[in-house]
């Protein structure tokens, strides 16, 4: 029996060529990655990774480094889920969401990866995947944008056939109506926009812009009101002629369970980089496939493409293009607007080994 020997932390920061603002007013000029990457007792090495937008990667690196690499040595990466559930209870009292959350997500993509590469099969195959490709939508339509450069974003997703276009919005309501009818006019009538308020506004403002834009055949309102407030979530769907999404700001199948109780979404938005890795994102594809709830994960189309293949409810994945090309020596590829499931064993995503020297953080 093979088990894990080694565990290495690399704390990456990936400058952005363009640095954008969000919605609530925090810049992103820099991207940082935490990776893991676990070796057994064979040589075969399995890779995983998290992204931290804008800081936060050091205390990432050093929960992972500190915490949760002494539990990974010695473990066979055939009992994965004993060590979530040993790194979750592990963390319980300190972290719950957030960093450690983070950190348990690095470790289980590496070992699941690790895991299908031993099996010599792509990870959705050895997950059990249910459709060869999935659609992909382009994000990066941010609030910072002029209204110029926010037509030109929108017209190049739809000239690349992407599933659709999604924008941010901020406080300034006839700003935010009129950036989308912006990109309602840019993807034509039969295009499909979606609008991220990044948590911006309150009830009573989110059912304004909610009947301000109505009529712009809205695919989804994401995250207008502050994420831990699900009970409001619940007062607001079905009351409004949008459909709602969340969920990128869940750390686990708890909080998931949450939003279906209360009848507070009508699209999920899972990210396997916070909620905890694959285990965790698999446990909430079962859920949404229980409840026939769509699934639209949040970033990191790479990864995320195949993984929600393997769900009866897969939506659409999202497009950022935040890290370089050759930042990775494989990943999938977007064509036609679809992400083709890889066929390369493991998660079919690998970080080019000449980005940890050009990317590292000096520790």
């Amino acid at each position: 029996m093979a088990v894990i020997t080694q565990a290495e932390v690399h704390h990456l920061a990936v400058p952005q060529p363009h640095p954008i603002r969000s919605s609530y007013g925090s810049a992103l000029d820099v991207l940082g990655v935490v990776v893991v990457r676990v070796t057994d007792t064979d040589g075969r090495v399995g890779e995983g990774w998290t992204t931290v937008i804008g800081g936060g990667g050091a205390s990432v690196a050093s929960f992972l480094s500190t915490e949760l690499v002494p539990l990974v040595i010695g473990t066979d990466p055939a009992r994965v889920r004993d060590l979530w559930q040993r790194m979750f209870m592990h963390s319980l009292s300190r972290g719950r969401k957030g960093v450690a959350m983070y950190a348990i997500s690095a470790v289980d993509i590496a070992v699941w990866d690790l895991r299908a590469r031993t099996a010599n099969q792509p990870l959705h195959a050895h997950l059990g995947s249910v459709a060869p490709e999935v659609p992909v939508y382009g994000d990066g339509c941010w609030v910072s944008m002029s209204h110029d450069e926010l037509r030109a974003a929108a017209e190049d997703y739809a000239a690349r056939d992407f599933w659709g276009v999604k924008l941010k919005v901020g406080a300034d309501l006839d700003d935010a109506v009129r950036r989308v009818e912006i990109v309602r006019d840019a993807v034509g009538p039969s295009g499909r926009v979606m609008v991220d308020a990044n948590q911006r506004y309150d009830l009573l403002t989110t059912r304004r812009f909610a009947a301000a834009i109505t009529d712009l055949d809205i695919t989804w309102l994401e995250e207008p009101i502050l994420a831990d407030s699900i009970h409001d979530y619940g007062r607001l769907h079905g009351t409004i002629g949008v459909p709602i999404a969340a969920g990128e700001n869940e750390y686990s199948r708890y909080g998931f369970r949450e939003l279906l109780e209360h009848g507070a979404v009508d699209i999920l938005q899972p990210d396997a980089h916070r909620m905890g890795g694959v285990t965790e994102f698999m446990r909430v594809l079962a859920l949404a496939d229980t409840w026939n709830i769509p699934v639209a994960p949040h970033t990191s189309w790479e990864l995320h493409s195949q993984l929600v293949c393997c769900g009866t409810t897969a939506l659409v994945v999202e497009y950022y293009d935040w890290l370089p090309e050759d930042f990775f020596a494989v990943r999938p590829q977007v064509t036609n607007g679809f992400v083709a499931v890889t066929q390369v064993p493991g998660t079919g995503v690998s970080i080019d080994p000449a980005s940890f020297e050009k990317y590292q953080v000096a520790q």
